[in-house]
């Protein structure tokens, strides 16, 4: 059975895609008034890949997240990005498929303006009836807020109270404060139950610290005996993370301490589509010519083999077998010998490898590892195992690494941190980016990675040796 939430997203969804269809009808009757067929090529081919791309960009972009939780203004914001994108992507794509498209420019440029004038439009009529609905039928929530004065202006200044759709702030009860919250002052706790008594309250948001026990218990006594319901804001910085998930088991409420967006079966869904085009892109365009010049020039610079395969770890700790160019002399004891990082200088590169270092060549052959599935291309950087087995008892955190798929490059590489790691504070320092990457993914912060990676290889990264 569907949940409010999820009915509401649909619903939306729906109403949006409806749109679409109506301004694709507009343009295409006011550029194409005798010689279009709506379900006919092309003309059901440019709208079915416009419903395909709004789609994906809306969900990268979270456009339809609860209108509760954000305000007008902050909507559009989002929805002028997601246009955007969506511009772009569909033209792009249509240069691709269609010969004739300049046929079509005129119809989606005019379609896309429509869009730009139908959506917001609609967005804000759809506001304006939801808030009235949820006044009818007294949706509208109106809530006291009783608490610190240190925790207090955080939920004043948050989302739920600037959105007037689900919540309105009655005013503030507490230690009187120092601050614009006093405009809203009620009074002291003292004068709690008479307060309440005086104004016509739905909800409590309780946001006194945990230690003030006494004060807590008064304060619920209170709202029960006022038949109130009672919310408690925690303050959660002291549990050391921001990445918090509220959920339910069986009826119990429940606080994960840490959230990632990989753990959705969505995202790793997308993440991994993208990674199997991206990758095909770049072995049939770049790695089909490149891979045997490369062994032609390996094979001419010092014996040995081609390609250099190490295991490493991957997801949840599984080894992998890393595939890269050979860049040193090969003396065939790679499987015995002590392990050693690259160092600047390293007599064991070659020539050629140090080229292939420098420019981040040697790496192309994890394209394939990312075909295969044991890699990403965006993803932490798979460290040797020796040097995993170094590093996880002394870096804390470190082994949280490996919740994801290791990258090809990765958020701590393209904020250079890269190269030999000389200690365990370089190490942590690395754990610390790859940490924030895994419990903040997005598609976007992707892409923004793979143009900052393309951007450092052309200006050159002195720790690339």
């Amino acid at each position: 059975m569907l949940g409010a939430a999820r009915i509401n997203y649909l619903f939306r969804l729906v109403l949006d895609i409806v749109l679409l269809g109506l301004a694709y009808t507009i343009a295409c009757k006011l550029l194409f008034p005798l010689g279009w067929v709506p379900l006919q090529s092309p003309f059901g081919l440019i709208l079915s890949l416009s419903f395909l791309v709004w789609y994906l960009c809306a969900r990268a972009f979270h456009f339809y997240t609860s209108i509760t939780l954000f305000t007008y203004s902050q909507e559009l914001t989002i929805f002028i990005r997601l246009l955007f994108t969506h511009l772009l992507v569909h033209v792009f794509l249509l240069v691709l498929i269609l010969e004739d498209f300049m046929r079509y420019r005129n119809m989606v440029l005019l379609y896309h303006g429509l869009l730009l004038f139908i959506i917001p439009l609609y967005k804000y009529i759809y506001r304006v009836i939801a808030a009235f609905v949820r006044n009818q039928y007294k949706y509208v929530r109106k809530i006291l807020l009783v608490g610190s004065a240190d925790l207090s202006p955080t939920l004043y200044r948050s989302g739920i109270l600037i959105n007037n759709l689900r919540y309105q702030l009655i005013g503030f009860v507490g230690d009187p404060p120092a601050n614009a919250l006093s405009s809203n002052y009620l009074g002291t706790l003292a004068q709690l139950s008479t307060i309440m008594s005086s104004h016509e309250v739905d909800e409590v948001f309780l946001a006194l610290p945990s230690h003030q026990t006494e004060e807590i218990n008064m304060v619920i006594d209170c709202c029960e005996q006022h038949q109130v319901q009672v919310n408690v804001i925690n303050d959660f910085n002291r549990l050391g993370t921001a990445n918090l998930k509220l959920t339910s088991y069986a009826g119990l409420p429940v606080v994960g301490l840490r959230y990632f967006p990989l753990d959705d079966a969505e995202n790793r869904f997308f993440k991994r589509s993208f990674d199997i085009l991206f990758s095909l892109l770049v072995i049939i365009l770049l790695l089909s010519w490149l891979t045997p010049l490369m062994a032609l020039l390996i094979k001419l610079s010092s014996r040995g083999p081609v390609f250099f395969m190490q295991e490493r770890w991957g997801l949840n700790n599984k080894k992998i077998l890393c595939f890269k160019f050979r860049t040193m002399y090969h003396n065939g004891h790679y499987a015995t010998e002590p392990f050693r990082q690259a160092a600047k200088e390293d007599d064991r590169v070659t020539p050629l490898g140090r080229f292939l270092r420098k420019t981040s060549l040697d790496e192309l052959p994890q394209f394939f590892n990312v075909l295969k599935g044991d890699m990403s291309v965006v993803g932490p950087r798979p460290h040797p195992i020796p040097l995993s087995m170094e590093s996880k008892d002394v870096v804390q955190h470190y082994m949280m690494r490996h919740l994801v798929k290791p990258g090809i490059t990765g958020w701590a590489q393209v904020n250079g941190s890269r190269g030999e790691v000389q200690s365990s504070v370089q190490m942590h320092h690395r754990v610390v980016f790859d940490l924030w990457y895994v419990e903040n993914w997005s598609f976007w912060l992707d892409c923004q990675i793979i143009f900052q990676t393309i951007v450092n290889l052309i200006k050159g990264d002195e720790k690339a040796y």
